[in-house]
């Protein structure tokens, strides 16, 4: 994700007219100005980015959090709380196949999960991939919310199959144990 803090640095001096850029007490004044208006320039830019969840300062985070009502992890990052309010502003009241896989899709990435649904037990299997293991529980619990109570679902780890483990060099896993081979996002 790109940084979108301090995109511009701001020195006054470069807006001084040339007649009075060696003007020492000018120059003084602009040193001490400058900080100030680089704090502005700074929250106007944090104030900007806040009004959207990927770009988002913590401040920001923690802003929406409140007001949805939930108390983030000790040991979740800030790319785990945002993951959590994406969740939720993300998922659909009413429940259908092709909102179930857009929800899954913009949380997890094309690819990045399986789904079957089993209309005859009124069923739901969502296997989700590795990159999204600190997230099973975010999915869980809003599939919860977003499903009708008549069905049943399941939320399990994409594992590593043996078709992707076969295509690495025994010098880049001998190292590993068979629990590493099955759970490790390979790149």
């Amino acid at each position: 994700m790109r940084n979108f803090n301090n995109l511009r640095t701001i020195d006054l001096k470069e807006y001084l007219p040339g007649v009075l850029k060696d003007v020492a007490e000018i120059r003084a004044v602009m040193d001490t100005e400058t900080p100030e208006i680089q704090a502005l320039w700074d929250a106007a830019e944090a104030c900007m980015n806040d009004q959207f969840i990927q770009t988002a300062t913590e401040d920001g985070i923690a802003r929406r959090e409140s007001m949805l009502g939930i108390s983030p992890y000790a040991s979740d990052t800030l790319d785990d709380r945002r993951f959590r309010l994406q969740s939720l502003y993300t998922e659909n009241v009413p429940y259908t196949r092709r909102s179930l896989k857009n929800w899954l899709e913009t949380l997890c990435g094309k690819g990045g999960y399986v789904l079957t649904i089993t209309t005859s037990n009124f069923n739901v299997d969502v296997k989700v991939a590795l990159g999204v293991k600190k997230q099973e529980n975010v999915i869980r619990e809003t599939l919860e919310r977003m499903l009708p109570y008549n069905m049943t679902f399941s939320v399990s780890l994409l594992y590593n199959t043996w078709g992707i483990a076969k295509t690495k060099t025994w010098g880049s896993v001998k190292t590993k144990t068979w629990q590493n081979l099955k759970e490790e996002v390979f790149a």
